[in-house]
């Protein structure tokens, strides 16, 4: 199973339809959105889930956001799973996606030693590390990226091999 990650994609529905093409077009069999994603994104994300017969879980991020800790969004479209910070399990692989602007609950997910995997995003920067038995993994973001070229990320579940996708 390979999992298909993006961030930080902010409504801009070109570049997300580009970088949702890739991730498909390289064997994504599930996708993960770490947040900052926008209404009209996560619509285009339902309507490739659909097309392709895909699940996506989608962190809510401090862009998700009304006034507060209160979220916008309208109601989850058919395909996708939206929370703050949405639990799954793949493959036998515990998995989290959480966005990041909340340090203590990214700290927290990732030293919690709950999780194979933790799902980030925030910083556009695209990183990997593992934290005891957990991997961190941030796909930097495909419309304002920081320290690199436009990007997500494709993870094999099967080998544990992250491949890093330049748009």
């Amino acid at each position: 199973m390979k999992i298909g990650v993006l961030s930080d994609t902010h409504n801009h529905l070109r570049e997300s339809r580009f970088a949702l093409d890739a991730l498909v077009k390289h064997g994504a069999t599930h996708l993960v959105h770490c947040g900052d994603a926008g209404e009209e994104v996560v619509e285009l994300l339902a309507a490739v889930c659909l097309e392709h017969g895909l699940r996506a879980h989608v962190a809510l991020g401090n862009c998700d956001r009304g006034h507060g800790d209160e979220f916008r969004f309208a109601p989850q479209p058919a395909g996708v799973e939206r929370g703050v910070s949405p639990e799954f399990i793949l493959d036998g692989k515990r998995c989290v996606a959480v966005h990041g602007d909340n340090a203590h609950r990214l700290e927290n997910v990732s030293t919690s030693g709950e999780f194979d995997y933790v799902f980030t995003g925030h910083t556009h920067a695209r990183a990997e590390r593992r934290i005891g038995k957990t991997r961190v993994l941030n796909p930097g973001s495909p419309v304002r990226p920081r320290g690199g070229p436009p990007s997500v990320a494709l993870l094999d579940l099967d080998t544990g091999e992250v491949r890093w996708l330049v748009l």
